[in-house]
């Protein structure tokens, strides 16, 4: 856990994206959510898949969410505004959280939109807290997922939906690293779908919805291309997340999922109500 902590503990984090908005020309006191979207959106498909969560996961403006592994915030803000609803963040990384508190200030929206820094597998909340529950691409990095799922469903309320997106083990192995959620395999947890689904189950969860996304993750990144020479990266980017050597991290992602090493799955599981 260690580090795994330190992985996604980069120096600095907030005034480093702060000077990204500032070469690229934007003023960070008129940001708008899409301009965050290189630091926010740190999952395959980007925001075209946070929009389909958010049509799968039926929250309403009178809920209470819960967004595990937050990271940056990006994915709390986006659903605390497009559905005017609350939204409570965890993440590990205490500079993560510190990022996503001062970067959700700039859109005065930290009245609906929250940050804590605690472990997935022991959060800080009381029995029942939460209306709904959604984590993006963060099941990799845990090797207790049956903890992770029992800790989700202890904090839903009766009836409360948790929407996950999550890569996965596939038929092959082994998977290459480094990949953006992991520098080699000692910080890398995958199961395959169906042990996934089976852990989410165990948990007490009954699954409303399950696809397999693969295929249209493949297409996104069908044109990435094996980096040569020193990277040239952009002023704003996943990079100030997890490394200047992300574009090596994204091929070999694209290699593992054309290789048929990870799968994608977006699933949502419900607590039932009795």
């Amino acid at each position: 856990m260690k580090h795994i902590h330190s992985y996604y503990s980069p120096n600095d984090l907030y005034n480093k994206i702060i000077e990204g908005l500032h070469n690229m020309g934007k003023d960070p006191e008129k940001i708008t959510l899409d301009d965050l979207l290189p630091v926010d959106e740190f999952h395959i498909r980007s925001k075209t898949a946070t929009y389909e969560l958010i049509r799968l996961a039926r929250f309403t403006p009178d809920m209470h969410i819960l967004d595990v592994g937050c990271g940056v915030g990006g994915s709390t803000r986006r659903l605390a505004y497009e559905i005017g609803c609350q939204v409570t963040g965890v993440d590990l990384s205490d500079e993560y959280i510190d990022a996503a508190e001062r970067l959700t200030k700039l859109f005065n929206m930290q009245t609906r939109a929250k940050f804590h820094a605690a472990s997935a597998l022991d959060m800080p909340f009381e029995d029942n807290s939460f209306d709904g529950a959604w984590s993006i691409q963060m099941n990799m990095n845990i090797e207790d997922k049956l903890g992770l799922m029992k800790e989700i469903f202890r904090v839903l309320k009766p009836g409360g939906r948790a929407v996950l997106y999550e890569l996965c083990a596939h038929k092959n192995t082994p998977v290459y690293y480094p990949t953006p959620w992991a520098q080699d395999n000692t910080m890398s947890f995958l199961v395959v779908p169906e042990e996934f689904r089976k852990i989410i189950t165990d948990a007490g969860f009954e699954i409303d919805a399950w696809t397999d996304k693969t295929d249209l993750a493949k297409i996104a990144f069908s044109e990435m291309t094996e980096p040569v020479g020193d990277p040239d990266l952009p002023e704003l980017g996943t990079h100030l997340l997890v490394g200047e050597d992300i574009l090596t991290k994204a091929y070999n992602l694209k290699r593992n999922l054309f290789e048929e090493r990870v799968s994608l799955i977006e699933t949502a599981a419900v607590k039932p109500r009795a």
